[in-house]
């Protein structure tokens, strides 16, 4: 009887294993897919699951016939990567100082931080619209560097404070005992150990720049990531030119899936590491 409910529970676990995996690989061979189709069967119906007659030529078209941007691969590149960067700062300095300085009203900080985190960025956007234009940052790569970096910080800001954690302070105290200052401590001792923990965030608080759209939307007007441009494939009438689209977000995709499938193991053990307290 045990033994029938166990394969049972297995049967289960494997389907629900199954369709997870159909649901999430899915639309990206859908991508694919439609990617080498001729505009006429990639809207056709009934569909089909393999091109009939696999074509390069929407490449072709993607470079000549499209008005597409192709510079907005590169504004989504440097917006990222400064988002990256100052979050990471912003972060290392902060989840060093939570994980090391005693001070009094340490977990309301804390508390503060994560309600940061939990603020939806679109009941955001009017003010930051109006606050940016004032400023001189509206259509700017600073501008948009700013509020991702602002997304991502609280979040980076835990995981680095948890993966300081772990490391023992008797080895920072050695060195301060032989000379080392407080923050050269945190260079040459802390962070080379964190470096996992620093990966992890980095490439979360880049993927999250990456794929961002609503607030590039209404915060850009040249300056445009390709998340935004990608929207010259949709008409006025609602009609899409699902191959161009493909094509285009394809283009996107395979940079950011090759750099992330070389640091995915630096990523799950930077997010397991710092939930584990020695």
């Amino acid at each position: 009887m045990r033994s029938k409910r166990s394969l049972l529970l297995r049967v289960i676990t494997y389907a629900i294993i199954l369709m997870w995996i159909i649901f999430t690989i899915g639309p990206l061979y859908w991508l694919l897919s439609s990617t080498f189709k001729p505009s006429s069967e990639a809207i056709g119906y009934p569909p089909t699951l393999f091109p009939k007659n696999p074509t390069l030529q929407n490449f072709k078209n993607l470079f000549t016939a499209s008005r597409f941007n192709f510079y907005s691969y590169g504004h989504s590149f440097i917006i990222g990567s400064g988002a990256m960067l100052i979050s990471l700062l912003v972060a290392m300095f902060a989840g060093y100082g939570l994980s090391r300085v005693r001070f009094k009203g340490k977990q309301i900080v804390m508390t503060t931080i994560l309600l940061f985190q939990m603020v939806p960025i679109l009941a955001t956007l009017i003010p930051l619209y109006q606050t940016f234009s004032q400023y001189g940052l509206y259509n700017t790569h600073l501008g948009l560097m700013l509020i991702y970096a602002t997304q991502t910080a609280p979040m980076n800001t835990w995981l680095l404070k948890g993966y300081f954690d772990t490391i023992p302070y008797s080895i920072e105290e050695a060195a301060q005992i032989d000379g080392l200052s407080r923050l050269a401590t945190l260079y040459r001792i802390a962070l080379p150990i964190a470096a996992p923990g620093l990966s992890a965030s980095a490439i979360f608080a880049f993927f999250k720049a990456w794929n961002e759209y609503m607030v590039a939307l209404t915060m850009t007007s040249t300056v445009r990531p390709y998340t935004v441009e990608l929207y010259r494939f949709i008409g006025e009438q609602g009609d899409v030119d699902w191959s161009l689209l493909g094509t285009a977000a394809l283009i996107a995709v395979l940079p950011v899936f090759i750099l992330f499938s070389f640091f995915q193991k630096y990523f799950i053990i930077g997010m397991s590491g710092g939930a584990i307290k020695s």
